[in-house]
Formats: structure tokens, C-alpha cells, sequence
């Protein structure tokens, strides 16, 4: 009998190993989606439609006549959504909301905060452009020209970037705002994500584009007679759009001035597949330990870059006022971890990141997006968790190692966007994903396997592509994702134990204290249907501190304080952790965050006094203030002397100057 086996012992241990590895993956896979004994946030759930705008509703876009046979995947993106306080009420009460099925950008009040404007539709500026060809992609809200009036910057495929300045009209609608070319050149751009960020540290936030397919691509021109094509490789591909880099120069109240600065990136920097951008401030323990060596660099924000078909990048910030330059810097591999799971050097499908702390320690983690489907395309989300190897910067390495499989999420599905958010104000941040990419009836899971295998000199050939059109299916019926953190630091999707729907493809994720109750509500943008508005009612949540952080206005007013960092000390269990928080501007795929800090602080009385520790950056430079606050929601206007409902220890605040804007209990 051993003499029979003997020549097929090598195929037996082959077939061991697969059906180990099998088993282990499977037993990951069920344990993602076990429940949480723990309490799950509550929500009233509604949804969401755009603007009429005049155009017609549809499921499908009309594209380049060589991409016909996948206008299905051509047409998979375009859904966005932010949150913000568009008509100054004081909260991100509002809405803007990019939907593909009329190619609208609308602005509308949320869901229960009052009807206190009608919904309307941005107008789609096509002058030196051909309308027919031109489609949003996302919507940033931002106080560009800092006149103290909430803007709103609209990104697309067929042009570049508009900025849509906030006028003097007294009511909101579409006629208070006047488009505004923000690019001096006529350019056909096709852009999937956008940040702002103040990347040299001259005090003004800078804009940030990740774009997709090639500059001067007419992906949407059913006329082009010009050939066209795809990545070069579904690993290593380098052919996509050029990102860009616009440098603040000046404003007033009715103009916005840029410089192109997009030469601080390197082809290696810029030219892969982008769908989605984060920056934080993520090397400053190096700065404080290095001293005066590195300190014109300290609190400038770092950039991630998360590329389909190829390697994320990170960027290391070494700018200084008027002179941006970056350092490209990765993980280090050790002998136990693939080259795939490396910072820099993965060859998966990055279509979402967020900075978050899930350790409590104050250091950043990153949660990056991929395509992790079982039995599909699985590859790995990521999870890449600070090692606190603080001079590995020194070396131009990363200190981050990935522990998406240790903690719970290397695996959901086709994932989009991905957010932390602190939804039961614990101080540790829950994860949010969006999930799904063609709906349809027709699985075409078995031709993509193939093209995951074609050669990468057939791959930029859409006729070498399978049909992937009305009515095919690619993760089409899968569902979003809640990762609740358990006591052990692992997640666990609870999605389903919350009653909302199912078997939805969805987009961008946006987060924000909508009812100023210092609980998180979401919107989910979803592609080729209505979007979903979660009112966060979660009764057994914490007290949480929100900061509005401000800055004086270069023009009149005051405006967000992109990039300003807020941190508390706060007990937890038998320690103590520490809640960090970012005004984020735009983080993500085409979800954005309302701009302000929130700090989960568990079940802290409600009078108890915390100190806050505010770091940012302006024209003068890195500054920092520690002001004392009970749970609540604040406005600060920084190193200005204006605090409402703050009681200040180390600054020049007056304790009268502050008042109560609101409470909860």
C-alpha cells in the first residue's frame, strides 16, 4: 500500500496544506461576522433622494464606445456624500450629497433637523467643456476663500475641480453660490477623491487630488473615436491619472487663488490608480524626541495614497511655506508577514482610508479598503497599527504593522469607503464600511477570476475585458459593515443585528453631531439608488466633548481648523487611554466627515472637568492650548481669545468669555 501512495505523496501534502489553510481562512472568515455581547447603537434610519436638476433618473452611464461591453464597471462610481453646517446653524446639520442617477449635487437639511430650506441642486459648470461628458464625483464643503462662509468644492470626471463660493444672497440655494474655476487651464481630469490639508504649514489649507483614469481620458464620450485604455496590471499598475497639488496663495470674498504645485509629487508618488486620500499628522512623537533637527516639520500632515491595481503610498511630509516636498517611506517586512500585508508595497485594490486610534495610546492606526470577498476576490483589508518604533521615520521606514486579521476585519467584501466613528462615545472607535459593487442578476464572479489571471499586455485592452453590463452582478448583494471593538481590542460586524437593510452597494460614508446630542449620525452614500441617513439614538451611548475648532478667517470670520488635533486622558476599566481626534478635511473615498473633533469619554459625570489638549498650525506657526471642559459641545476660536463653553487653565481665555451653547445629559 505505502508503495502505491508513495508517488502521489506529494499531491496528498498539497491537498493538506490547501485544506488547512482552507479551514483557517473559513474559520476567519465566520468569526468576522460572529455577534458582540455587548450593547449595539440604535438608529432611526431614512432615506435620502437628490435634488431634482432637471436631468433624468437612470442605472447606467453612457461611455467611451470601447468601454460599452463594461459600462457597468464604468459606471460602479459617483456616489458622495458630506456633512456639514452649509447654512450656519451652529451644527453639520446639512447634506451634500452627489447621486449619479441624475448626476446631481444636491444641498439638503438632514432628515429631522426642520425643513429649513428647500433642497436644491449645484448647477454643472461646462463652459470650455462638454456638458454631456462631465459627471461629479464628490463633494468637499470647505471655507476655501475663509470668509467665514461654508464653500463647497465638487470634483469630477470630464473637468477639473470647481469651488462653488458661498455669495451674499441671504438664503441658501443654488443662486448663493458662484462657481469658481480654481484651475487656470481648460484640463480634462478624472478624479475619485480630494483632500484639504495645510501641506507646507503657511497657515492655510492646500487642496490635494487623487485622479483615476488618465488625464485627457473621455471616459464619458460616447463620440471619441481615440483608443482607449486600461491599467497596465491588475498588482503593478503605474498608468492612471497624475495627482495634483494646488498651494494657497490669497482670496478675498469672491476669489480663491491656487498654485500647481504637482511636481513635489514623483511619477512613483502620483501616477497610480487613486481612489481615496487621508492626511494626519502621523510622525510627531519623532519630532518631539528629535528636537529643534526636525522641528519646522512638526504637526504637517502626512499623506496616504490608497491606489487600485497596485501599491498605497505614504507620504511623508518634509514641506516648509511655499516649498511642499515629500519623502515616500513604507513598513518593514519581517520573515512571517507577506509582502502583499507591507505599508507601500501590497498589490490589492486600496479604495478607502481612515486614520483612527484603536490602541489608546494617542498614535494613529490606518484602515485601508480592499477587496476581500470570500470566495471571490479575496485579498485583505488592512489594519495597520502604530509599533511605536518612533525613529523608524529617521530611517524612512513606517512603523506599522498589520493586524486586520488579529483584530477581525482582513475580510467584508468589496469595500468602498471606510470610517472610524465612536457611535457609543466609549472612547474607542468603531469601524464603518461600504460595501457592494454591481447589482444585478447575472454573477460575473467566474470571467473577473480569469481577467485577475489575462496578461497585464491584454489587460489594457477593454475589448480583452468580459462583458460586465446592465443586469451582471459583481458583490452586488452583500451588505455594509459595523465593526463594534470588543473588551480584547478585536472587531466584530454587528451590521446585522441592527435591522437595516441588505443586499445594497454603497460608496461614501460620512459622519458627523448632527443634532448636537454629541452622538454621531452617518450617511451612506449609495450607488444607483437612494442613500441611507442613520439619526444615531443610541440611549446607552457616553458623554462625548465636540470641539469646534476655529481659526480667524483671512478674509472675515473664522473657519475650521483643518488639521488642528484635540486629545483627553480619560479612565477606562482599570486604565487609562487616550481619545484622540483630527478636523478632518476629507479623509476617505467620496465620504466626508463633518469638521469637527469628537472625543468619546465614556461614562464620565456629566460636570466632571477634563483637560483638552489642542494642538494646530497657523500662520505663526505650531501652537497649542489646554482648556478644561465638561462633557458638551464647544466653539473655539483658537489663539483668539473666543471660547464659548470652555473653561480655560493654560491660555489667555477669560472664563467669563465662555457660555453654555448646549448639553446632554
Amino acid at each position: 500500500m505505502m508503495n502505491v501512495l508513495r508517488p502521489h505523496a506529494a499531491r496528498f501534502a498539497t491537498a493538506a496544506i490547501a485544506l488547512a489553510l482552507y479551514a483557517l481562512a473559513s474559520h476567519q472568515i465566520a468569526a468576522t461576522d460572529d455577534g458582540l455581547a455587548t450593547e449595539l447603537p440604535t438608529f432611526i434610519a431614512s432615506y435620502i433622494e437628490p435634488a431634482d436638476n432637471g436631468q433624468p433618473m437612470r442605472g447606467i452611464r453612457d461611455v467611451h464606445p470601447d468601454l460599452k461591453r463594461i459600462d457597468a464597471w464604468i459606471s460602479s462610481v459617483g456616489a458622495g456624500v458630506a456633512l456639514a453646517d452649509i447654512s450656519d446653524t451652529g451644527r453639520p446639520a446639512d447634506i451634500c450629497l452627489v447621486d449619479p442617477r441624475n448626476n446631481s449635487v444636491s444641498v439638503l437639511p438632514a432628515p429631522g433637523t426642520g425643513r429649513r430650506f428647500v433642497a436644491f441642486a449645484l448647477p454643472l459648470p461646462s463652459e470650455g467643456y462638454n456638458a454631456t461628458t462631465i459627471a461629479p464625483m464628490g463633494c468637499l464643503p470647505a471655507d476655501l476663500n475663509e470668509d467665514g462662509r461654508m464653500d463647497l468644492l465638487v470634483y469630477y470626471w470630464g473637468r477639473t475641480p470647481i469651488a462653488f463660493l458661498r455669495n451674499d444672497a441671504r438664503a441658501i440655494s443654488a443662486s448663493a453660490f458662484t462657481p469658481v474655476e480654481i484651475f487656470a487651464e481648460r484640463e480634462n481630469w478624472n478624479t475619485n477623491a480630494a483632500i484639504l490639508a495645510d501641506i507646507d504649514g503657511d497657515g492655510h489649507p492646500d487642496l490635494v487630488f487623487g485622479n483615476y483614469f488618465p488625464d485627457g481620458d473621455h471616459v464619458l464620450d460616447v463620440r471619441a473615436t481615440s483608443s482607449f485604455q486600461m491599467q497596465h496590471s491588475m498588482s503593478r499598475a503605474y498608468n492612471g491619472g497624475r495627482n495634483r497639488l494646488l498651494l494657497w496663495q490669497a482670496s478675498t470674498a469672491t476669489t480663491i487663488t491656487y498654485r500647481d504645485a504637482s511636481d513635489a509629487f514623483t511619477p512613483e508618488m502620483a501616477t497610480g490608480w487613486t481612489l481615496a486620500l487621508a492626511a494626519r499628522d502621523l510622525d510627531s512623537d519623532l519630532i518631539e524626541l528629535s528636537g529643534e533637527r526636525l522641528a519646522p516639520y512638526r504637526h504637517l500632515p502626512e499623506i496616504y495614497v490608497a491606489n487600485d491595481f497596485g501599491p498605497d503610498r505614504l507620504l511623508l511630509n518634509r514641506s516648509r511655506p511655499g516649498q511642499p516636498r515629500f519623502e515616500l517611506v513604507e513598513g518593514e517586512r519581517d520573515f512571517t508577514t507577506p509582502r502583499s500585508k507591507v505599508l507601500g508595497q501590497d498589490s490589492f485594490k486600496g479604495m478607502g482610508v481612515d486614520f483612527g486610534d484603536v490602541v489608546g495610546d494617542g498614535r494613529a492606526a490606518i484602515a485601508v479598503s480592499n477587496i476581500s470577498s470570500p470566495y471571490a476576490l479575496l485579498e485583505s483589508h488592512f489594519l495597520f497599527t502604530n509599533t511605536g518604533n518612533t525613529s523608524a521615520w529617521l530611517r524612512g521606514k513606517a512603523p506599522y504593522r498589520d493586524e486586520s486579521f488579529k483584530r477581525g476585519i482582513w475580510t467584508s467584501g468589496w469595500a468602498w469607503d471606510i470610517k472610524f466613528a465612536d457611535l457609543l462615545n466609549s472612547g474607542h472607535p468603531a469601524l464603518l464600511q461600504a460595501i457592494g459593487f454591481v447589482r444585478g442578476k447575472h454573477s460575473r464572479w467566474p470571467e473577473l477570476q480569469e481577467l485577475a489571471m489575462v496578461n497585464d499586455e491584454l489587460l489594457l485592452h477593454p475589448a480583452s475585458w468580459p462583458v460586465v453590463s446592465a443586469g451582471d452582478d459583481l458583490s452586488g448583494r452583500d451588505h455594509d459593515r459595523l465593526f463594534l471593538p470588543g473588551p480584547d481590542g478585536n472587531f466584530h460586524d454587528v451590521w446585522g443585528r441592527l435591522g437595516l437593510d441588505n443586499e445594497t452597494v454603497s460608496r461614501g460614508i460620512a459622519t458627523g453631531d448632527v443634532f448636537g446630542d454629541g452622538r454621531l449620525s452617518v450617511v451612506i452614500a449609495r450607488q444607483w439608488s437612494p442613500s441611507l441617513f442613520l439619526h444615531n439614538t443610541s440611549a446607552n451611548a457616553g458623554r462625548a466633548i465636540v470641539l469646534d475648532l476655529r481659526l480667524p478667517g483671512h478674509v472675515a470670520g473664522s473657519r475650521a481648523a483643518i488639521g488642528a488635533e484635540a486629545r483627553v486622558v480619560v479612565p477606562d476599566n482599570d486604565k487609562r487611554i487616550v481619545v484622540t481626534s483630527v478636523i478632518d478635511g476629507g479623509s476617505g473615498h467620496s465620504g466626508k466627515r463633518a469638521q469637527e473633533a469628537h472625543l468619546g469619554v465614556g461614562r464620565t459625570s456629566e460636570n466632571e472637568l477634563l483637560d483638552v489638549y489642542i494642538t494646530w498650525r497657523d500662520e505663526s506657526g505650531v501652537r497649542s492650548e489646554t482648556i478644561r471642559a465638561i462633557p458638551g459641545r464647544y466653539q473655539i476660536v483658537l489663539g483668539d481669545g473666543e471660547c464659548r463653553q470652555a473653561f480655560p487653565v493654560e491660555s489667555n481665555l477669560r472664563e467669563e468669555s465662555c457660555r453654555v451653547l448646549s448639553s446632554w445629559p
